[in-house]
């Protein structure tokens, strides 16, 4: 069920992006391309990894827009407000800091897709491998896909969704 929420949101912001594109912006060549390919995925590998320990919620939130524009969906639960988000952030790296022992994303698949000049989308399918203060080990499959736009000299997320699959307690 998540994967096809995933699908439907992915499409409905593929085709809001692209309908605010104009025929200019989309016009690139396969160099600029893959340029910004590169740049996008490297970023959106980067943000995932603040969500890391010891957890970096400067450099994770510096990611984002700060613009009215700016939207989080994950698992259903919709912020609108990039302060907001930030509260969230500070409040759930400090959770997962103090709550677990082991805490990482195990990357499965990236794909990107380049829009324009200045934007572009990045889906990330990923596991989330963590063991809680308890010694409870437990396997989660997510995925991550944001739009990012190109603002300022720096590309910012202007809209993230994250699903988060069953969970699945291994054995120790």
């Amino acid at each position: 069920l998540y994967i096809m929420r995933h699908k439907l949101f992915l499409l409905l912001i593929l085709s809001a992006l692209i309908s605010s594109c104009n025929l200019e912006e989309r016009s690139i060549s396969e160099d600029e391309i893959l340029k910004i390919k590169t740049s996008l995925e490297s970023l959106a590998l980067e943000n995932l990894k603040d969500w890391e320990p010891p957890f970096h919620e400067d450099e994770f939130l510096q990611d984002f827009t700060q613009s009215v524009d700016f939207k989080f969906t994950v698992d259903g639960y919709h912020i609108n407000a990039f302060e907001k988000w930030r509260t969230i952030v500070y409040e759930s790296m400090e959770f997962d800091r103090v709550n677990h022992k082991h805490y990482k994303h195990i990357i499965k698949e990236i794909q990107t897709t380049v829009l324009s000049k200045n934007s572009g989308i990045v889906t990330i399918n990923y596991i989330w491998d963590y063991i809680t203060n308890d010694d409870l080990h437990y396997n989660t499959p997510a995925t991550v896909t944001s739009v990012y736009r190109f603002e300022v000299n720096n590309w910012k997320i202007l809209n993230s969704h994250v699903s988060h699959g069953e969970k699945r307690l291994l054995e120790n």
